[in-house]
């Protein structure tokens, strides 16, 4: 509706397909391991497609909701992930030549095989809401006689077999069986419930191919996981071939235009768009958290669990901007489902009004706090970015103030004050850093920032807080940020002396932006920490990379912002575009795909920012249906260098205050007619109520409002998949 009132003109969805397709996963022969390989996913089922056999090509199967049940009191040793097997096609003969290719646009992978024997051509997507993966194939001359089998996998500890420890296997031995020409593997566990893996293959009636479908299913405590799978199988081949692509790429075909952005650099722009096809294939609104693997396990990974200081936060930063806030529910339900749990991970005199969580936990959200203080309030500023991000007042009031309120009220509860009469906080660990400190920055940060918004929420939700004047109290007598000539420290006596792969110690800057670049009086000490953070080497991994990018982004300085990003890809990011420490650690190319939104579009504080750090040689860049906070829907195009216009729509009514890069006179027009009030520091302020949109532009050039790709550089289209050189 609001694009029809605008004449604003985007891509069809042929044009969509396009320009998916420069930047589809492309292999000129079959992937060889799990970093490289081929990718399918529905937010729980999943599978990565790779071979390590010259006549086997494998389906790893995964789901993320498959776990082990044990009460041993560790997330890690007991409550962990667990493989399930794997998805195989063995060939007649010897493999020649393959290539594979995963087409964004459909959430599907494609591929051919030739061997000596023959040729096999196939295509495999997971269901978008039935769960059941899916592989159609033909084969022609000896390959006719090509065969699949299931190999389960025994249901251990990965991090015990990474870490070469002491298997411990008390779980009965799997039993395969066969339902109305369905093969069912059972695996029961000690602890209560099964997981079962069923599949089945038959022609395809409506063009004499093969089709294979394959569905996992879980259950705890009760049994009913085999039930389940077994439906799913008998239902994807009741509803049938055809049926399940159309209702498939329908969904894709409608989530993919939910927002849009495109940018000169063809392999950054590629990244981006492969991490938003990951995102919904890794989680959605209703199926579960996405953890560090998502639907893709890997048998070798030290991290089957859910880690807080750091992975799932940047895991979820990209929903944000892109507007996809759908797939933030995972997150925001995973809170409200398990708070009680949140609540016992405090000592017991805390929790009649406290919550915490540690550094890592189980899929029940218990892990006690110890430590780690800032993880729970971290976690609390992506609650608070989605309701800023969508406005919605009945989230803010019923679910993020109160879970707000009881993290920070854990800090409050270690709060002592010293000598000097200021407050101060215990020594604690600041993440990733190995020498602990009092009056962490990570902490002061975090406190500082959750005692500012619960003031904030309380005065915009009239609520009259006993805790008012203790907040207060906090902001006017919580100890200084410890810094020494380097910049911010780790804490109290504790220099940042060695290489740190985690900005922990840098919160107030990003992501908090309690100290901007914009506040004059700050940008010595910002510049002097992020220059011995970011070249202190050693340590770094690729997720500093793209925390420095956003730094970067803040200042303005697009150069090193791109720089970093960069950095990343060369140094760090996988073929397929996974990144690994020792295993699989999903979050950092997702927030590679944030600190890109950070260049086209920033709205801290209490301003909208738009084209903020585009370097110089990017003449061109578009984005459409972007979201800031304060619930505005953002479109902006330029071109040559020059801002064409900006479109912002307002979904809440908040007050808009805008950074151009549009340096003479703007117009407006939109809704009504608007004045443009600047300001001194050079942005605008516009009266934008509720339900309307305005468009700017220089004056007297009044634009075409279209939103379209920027040209790709041809050497760079699809630079993803197989190693180019």
């Amino acid at each position: 509706m609001l694009q029809q009132q605008l004449a604003l003109q985007t891509m069809e969805p042929r044009e969509w397909e396009s320009f998916l397709s420069r930047h589809d996963l492309v292999w000129n022969s079959l992937p060889s391991e799990w970093e490289s390989g081929a990718f399918i996913g529905n937010g729980l089922l999943g599978a990565m497609l790779y071979s390590q056999k010259d006549n086997e090509v494998q389906w790893d199967i995964g789901r993320s909701d498959v776990t082990e049940r044990q009460e041993t009191g560790s997330a890690i040793y007991g409550k962990h992930r667990l493989p399930i097997g794997k998805l195989v096609l063995k060939t007649v003969g010897r493999i020649q030549d393959s290539s594979v290719r995963m087409i964004l646009w459909n959430a599907e992978a494609t591929g051919t095989i030739q061997t000596d024997n023959g040729k096999i051509e196939w295509r495999s997507f997971v269901h978008t809401d039935q769960h059941v993966i899916v592989v159609e194939w033909r084969a022609d001359k000896g390959e006719n006689e090509c065969s699949w089998s299931f190999i389960p996998e025994r249901p251990i500890n990965p991090r015990q077999v990474k870490r070469k420890e002491t298997i411990i296997d008390n779980n009965p031995p799997h039993v395969t069986s066969y339902v109305n020409g369905v093969e069912v593997t059972v695996q029961s566990l000690t602890a209560g419930g099964e997981f079962a893996t069923a599949w089945k293959s038959a022609l395809n009636a409506d063009n004499g191919s093969r089709v294979l479908y394959l569905s996992v299913g879980s259950s705890f405590p009760e049994l009913g996981g085999r039930e389940e799978a077994i439906k799913a199988v008998e239902t994807a081949d009741k509803t049938g071939l055809e049926a399940l692509i159309e209702s498939h790429r329908a969904w894709w075909h409608r989530y993919y235009p939910e927002s849009f952005l495109s940018i000169p650099d063809t392999r950054l722009e590629s990244l981006y768009w492969i991490q938003m096809y990951k995102l919904a294939s890794g989680t959605r609104s209703d199926r579960p958290l996405l953890d560090l693997m998502g639907p893709w396990f890997y048998i070798e990974t030290p991290w089957p669990a859910i880690w807080w200081n750091l992975n799932v936060q940047l895991t979820y930063w990209p929903v944000y901007a892109s507007g996809r806030l759908h797939l933030g529910e995972s997150l925001t339900r995973f809170l409200e489902n398990n708070l009680d749990n949140l609540i016992g991970n405090v000592p017991e005199p805390y929790r009649h009004d406290s919550a915490a969580i540690g550094r890592s936990s189980s899929y029940d959200g218990i892990r006690n706090a110890g430590e780690e203080l800032g993880n729970l309030p971290w976690i609390c500023h992506n609650y608070w970015l989605h309701y800023r991000y969508s406005m919605d007042e009945t989230m803010l009031r019923d679910k993020v103030y109160p879970l707000l309120r009881r993290s920070i009220n854990y800090y409050l509860h270690l709060l002592e004050e010293g000598e000097d009469g200021r407050l101060h906080l215990p020594l604690a660990i600041s993440p990733e850093y190995p020498d602990k400190a009092e009056d962490c920055n990570y902490d002061l940060s975090l406190l500082r920032w959750g005692s500012q918004t619960l003031q904030f929420i309380c005065q915009r939700l009239e609520l009259d807080d006993p805790l008012i004047p203790r907040w207060r109290d906090v902001l006017e007598r919580l100890a200084d940020y410890p810094q020494d000539e380097t910049g911010f420290m780790i804490g109290k006596d504790v220099p940042l002396a060695i290489s740190h792969r985690h900005y922990s110690h840098l919160f107030m800057i990003y992501p908090l932006y309690l100290m901007s670049w914009e506040q004059e009086e700050h940008r010595d000490i910002i510049l002097k920490s992020l220059h011995h953070w970011i070249g202190f080497k050693g340590a770094l991994q690729g997720y500093s990379y793209t925390g420095a990018s956003s730094i970067y982004s803040s200042m303005g300085r697009a150069d090193e912002a791109v720089q970093c990003l960069n950095d990343f890809m060369k140094q760090y990011l996988k073929p397929n575009t996974m990144y690994m420490e020792s295993g699989p650690v999903i979050e950092t190319p997702l927030s590679a795909a944030a600190s890109i939104h950070d260049l086209l579009l920033q709205s801290w504080g209490d301003k909208v920012r738009v084209f903020p750090a585009v370097p110089k040689h990017w003449q061109d860049a578009a984005f459409h249906d972007m979201r800031a906070e304060g619930g505005f829907r953002i479109s902006a195009v330029r071109k040559e260098g020059v801002t064409q216009f900006i479109v912002v729509y307002s979904e809440a009514g908040e007050p808009l205050r805008l950074q151009t890069d549009i340096t003479g006179p703007i117009e407006a027009s939109g809704t009504k007619e608007y004045t443009i009030n600047r300001l001194e520091d050079g942005s605008i302020e516009i009266d934008l109520k509720q339900g309307e949109h305005v468009v700017l532009y220089p004056q007297g050039e009044k634009p075409v409002l279209w939103v379209a790709p920027v040209p790709a550089q041809e050497t760079s289209i699809n630079s993803f998949g197989s190693v180019k050189s």
